[in-house]
């Protein structure tokens, strides 16, 4: 239709009138959806390829770029990655799991389940899926249970995934008296095991649990482990531990009583408390202790 057909049309019709019609069609979304993704697997109008592990993924930069503050940043930058037409991820990035970013990212669905949910978090945090990273979170957060709390509270403070934090921090300190002998409360870095002991919201029956993880979260990596445990000792209540266990225990580690400075100060301590509290016999065998 010419300009000239146009505008007769236009002054015809001018009636001053408000009579207009809104053709909205609801599909159109999905629509546009499925036919980009047809693109994709044929491989029509993709100018950017994808690669992880040993696949390789065609994909429009555009629609990236559209779902992705990474990618958009990434093309639209002055990053190599901007003029390259091929973004290789290594090994940082699971095929399987770029392949599920890509599948939602050209239509708005995603299957999250038990086996995928951590890496797709991961995934979608590294790439700025946002929508993934946080349905990922809430999917957890489900299923959620004692055996898993320790290794999401460490993935969730990795990734900014403030609810589940908080929903695995509290589990962990509810069943710290089991979980203190796992292998994931032994693998913890030495800053979560400090967190968790000296929460005043760790629930345990008595210090004696507290002193024991220390103990064995050393003992798992003596070598490495070994210079932490005098800041670890500092958040053990040991005043509070029966005069019996402390004989028992505490005075006959190894780890404490090969090591001058931290034997002087545990017995420095539990010196001023049992002169306050006139516990004569503990305060003598701290006393000798510190003549050792």
């Amino acid at each position: 239709m010419s300009v000239s057909s146009h505008e007769n049309r236009k002054s015809r019709s001018s009636s001053g009138s408000m009579n207009i019609h809104l053709f909205h069609k609801t599909s159109h979304a999905d629509s546009l959806l499925t036919q980009l993704n047809l693109l994709r697997k044929r491989r029509v109008f993709t100018d950017v390829v994808l690669c992880a592990g040993n696949r390789a993924f065609p994909c429009h930069r555009a629609v990236l770029a559209s779902c992705s503050r990474y990618f958009e940043a990434m093309f639209n930058g002055g990053l190599k990655e901007s003029r390259d037409a091929e973004v290789n991820f290594h090994d940082s990035l699971h095929p399987e799991v770029l392949e599920l970013l890509l599948d939602y990212a050209y239509s708005a669905r995603i299957i999250i389940n038990e086996e995928n949910a951590e890496s797709l978090l991961e995934a979608g945090d590294m790439l700025q899926f946002h929508d993934i990273r946080d349905a990922s979170a809430e999917f957890l957060e489900k299923n959620l249970h004692p055996s898993n709390c320790l290794g999401m509270m460490l993935l969730s403070d990795a990734h900014q995934c403030q609810r589940l934090y908080e929903l695995s921090w509290r589990m962990c300190l509810a069943n710290f008296a089991t979980l203190y002998r796992t292998e994931d409360f032994l693998s913890l870095p030495k800053d979560k095991v400090q967190d968790l002991i000296f929460s005043e919201e760790l629930e345990v029956e008595d210090e004696s649990v507290v002193y024991e993880a220390v103990i064995d979260w050393v003992k798992a990596d003596m070598d490495r482990r070994l210079s932490d445990l005098p800041e670890l000792l500092r958040c053990v209540r040991l005043a509070l531990l029966p005069e019996t266990y402390l004989l028992k225990n505490v005075v006959s580690e190894e780890m404490v009583m090969g090591d001058k400075t931290l034997l002087s100060r545990v017995t420095y301590n539990l010196i001023s408390f049992f002169t306050q509290v006139g516990q004569g016999s503990v305060r003598s065998l701290a006393q000798g202790l510190l003549l050792v």
